[in-house]
């Protein structure tokens, strides 16, 4: 009797391979079904913006352009989402501060702070974007949410594409949708095989072309750039679905609080020690200059006026580090009552170099007069100047929350600068100058010559008392600015009326 043969024979053909599990559809709802819509026409308007702003004679910074963009943004949110968030105070002043920024690019025309403007812009609405629909894992009121949003704004386009595919599915599995899709899908193929058939007939017969000309004017010319544009939207379209599909349904994430473990603070305390010394010897050298008059300063071989009108650019950076001495020492280290008595020390020190700044600053201004630059480092003392008093409150109550309070006050006054329209105060001020025989002839037409600002603000402020050459030039560039809506401003347009 024979054994069974227990052996196993290898069968035949391609191993098997593990089978892949099909893709989770993302959640799709009536309203993803609307977002898509939506999306194309977000995208339609941003591609048309970059096409007619990078296709002038020279690519100027945008104006109205921008305003209309940022609209188009909100406009999409709220008809995706709706307006749920801004029953928050913070939402809504957020809101107005986006407005306001986006504003700017349409009622003034300087060009640094059209540059400085874009990154503003673009922070301001990633904190708010991901402030109304909930889905940071910091709060706002955390000084590290800056980067969190901005990565989640460069992120959102890229993470969430397949989405559109789910929504097309379900938009088309939709009765709606089905009785009207033929419709669609005949209307998106004849246009287009229409034009091209017209554009070719148009150039095989000269009469033709001349009565299709008459018949539809310039309708014929523009519907080629219109199709392509189209087609460049349909392309953008998934990467703007994605954005906002995933600002709406990315979820809240607690961020767990981690305790910090404080050192020693006497390393603190000697740096601070220090600083306050060399700083304390500093300020008696200037006063011995200050009270000594031209007399002692002639003794040791230094101008009066040069010694005054110099120095304020370093003097204001100074208080910017020593702020940030202060508030590193403070959150590295164990704030004891030597530790709070030398910041103390050393942020009066370094008010007292404010002042000085300021001193020097108003001694170059009464004699060379106002400028972009100048009346800009006017603004940066009034903020540091805050920032110092934030700074104290911080250094002897530890739980007071110096971002929180010092974000709002940043943004509010960096508002406030866009809107006095600091070209103009410049030009009136000089001009007020020159009348009062303080300042020379030249003071105000160097403004549109020095190149610290372009601006047709100033020009619009004194016309009369600007040299013609700088005010046609000026004239000739207003003009090309207001030929299209991505450069166009308020600014531009009085400039360009003469």
């Amino acid at each position: 009797m024979t054994e069974p043969n227990h052996e196993i024979t290898p069968q035949s053909g391609p191993p098997m391979q593990p089978a892949i599990p099909p893709r989770k559809p993302w959640p799709v709802e009536r309203r993803e079904r609307r977002l898509l819509p939506v999306s194309l026409l977000l995208s339609y308007l941003l591609i048309s913006f970059l096409l007619d702003w990078m296709g002038g004679r020279w690519m100027r910074l945008p104006g109205l352009g921008v305003t209309v963009l940022t609209a188009g943004w909100y406009a999409a949110l709220f008809v995706y989402r709706g307006t749920a968030g801004l029953e928050r105070r913070v939402n809504r002043l957020l809101l107005g501060a986006a407005a306001l920024l986006a504003l700017t690019f349409v009622l003034f025309s300087n060009q640094w702070f059209r540059y400085w403007n874009c990154g503003a812009l673009a922070l301001v609405l990633a904190v708010h974007t991901w402030e109304l629909c909930g889905g940071a894992r910091l709060p706002w009121d955390r000084a590290g949410m800056l980067l969190e949003r901005l990565w989640l704004l460069v992120k959102g386009p890229f993470v969430r594409c397949g989405a559109l595919l789910d929504a097309a599915q379900s938009a088309r599995d939709s009765r709606k949708l089905a009785r009207s899709l033929p419709v669609l899908i005949g209307a998106a193929v004849t246009v287009p095989a229409l034009w091209l058939i017209t554009r070719v007939l148009m150039d095989a017969d000269a009469l033709f072309a001349l009565a299709v000309g008459r018949l539809f004017g310039r309708t014929a010319g523009r519907l080629g750039p219109a199709l392509a544009r189209l087609l460049l939207a349909v392309c953008v379209t998934p990467f703007t679905f994605s954005l906002l599909y995933f600002a709406a349904h990315t979820e809240q994430k607690d961020h767990p609080v981690r305790l910090r473990k404080k050192r020693e603070s006497l390393p603190a305390a000697i740096l601070l020690g220090a600083m306050d010394g060399l700083y304390l010897f500093f300020l008696a050298v200037q006063s011995a200059a200050l009270f000594g008059g031209p007399a002692y300063l002639a003794q040791a071989g230094i101008s009066y006026a040069s010694y005054a009108r110099s120095g304020f650019f370093q003097l204001v950076g100074l208080t910017g580090l020593n702020a940030a001495v202060i508030l590193s020492c403070l959150w590295l280290c164990r704030a004891d009552r030597r530790l709070r008595i030398l910041s103390t020390a050393l942020a009066a020190l370094t008010a007292v170099l404010l002042v000085s700044a300021a001193w020097r600053m108003t001694l170059y201004v009464s004699a060379y007069g106002l400028s972009f630059k100048r009346l800009l480092t006017y603004w940066g003392m009034v903020m540091l100047a805050i920032l110092l008093a934030l700074t104290l409150r911080k250094i002897w109550r530890e739980e007071f929350s110096l971002f929180r309070a010092a974000a709002p006050i940043a943004l509010a006054g960096w508002l406030v600068l866009n809107y006095c329209s600091i070209d103009a105060i410049a030009v009136r001020y000089n001009a007020a100058q020159v009348s009062a025989g303080r300042l020379a002839e030249s003071a105000v037409g160097d403004l549109f010559y020095s190149g610290d600002a372009f601006s047709y603000d100033g020009l619009n402020a004194c016309r009369p008392r600007c040299p013609a050459d700088p005010a046609s030039h000026l004239r000739e560039m207003a003009e090309a600015d207001c030929q299209s809506w991505t450069t166009w401003s308020l600014s531009a347009y009085l400039a360009s009326r003469g």
